[in-house]
């Protein structure tokens, strides 16, 4: 195997990378609060990491598993692309927590492959609102953040 050409070996290497940068960033001491938020995505990357390198190394793909599918449409990405920017814009007017469930639920549909049927919407919105009630217990109880408020909250 050739770790320099496999993208997703790279991807584990970039992800280390990233962290050993946070790393450099962060303070020798983090005060309790927000500011120990970078300690918390170091450590949630270095897991991603490892958990990656550990299914790659348990499971490698066989040989006729690595054909490509079809390419996906380029409007996905450029989808994607635009509702960053629009989701930058408008967590100042409408708030953080609202905007982000309406980014990540949008983004979640436009991605998906299959075919949308009402049960996989159903799943998406089961997931995002899981996903923004662990970021509302992370930034409000546990890190108490300030975030941009916004219609509801």
């Amino acid at each position: 195997m050739n770790w320099l050409k496999d993208k997703e070996w790279l991807s584990i290497i970039a992800m280390l990378g990233l962290t050993g940068f946070f790393y450099l960033l962060t303070p020798a001491k983090p005060e309790a609060g927000a500011s120990i938020f970078p300690i918390f995505l170091m450590g949630l990357m270095l897991a991603l990491a490892g958990f990656k390198a550990v299914t790659m190394l348990l499971f490698p793909k066989k040989k006729q598993e690595e054909k490509k599918g079809e390419p996906q449409p380029m409007w996905r990405f450029w989808f994607v692309l635009a509702s960053m920017v629009v989701y930058v814009a408008a967590v100042e007017y409408i708030g953080f927590y609202v905007s982000s469930f309406i980014f990540f639920f949008g983004v979640t549909l436009a991605i998906q492959v299959e075919e949308r049927t009402l049960r996989s919407m159903a799943v998406r919105l089961v997931g995002v609102t899981g996903f923004m009630i662990f970021l509302w217990i992370l930034f409000t109880k546990v890190l108490m953040a300030q975030l941009p408020k916004g219609i509801l909250f």
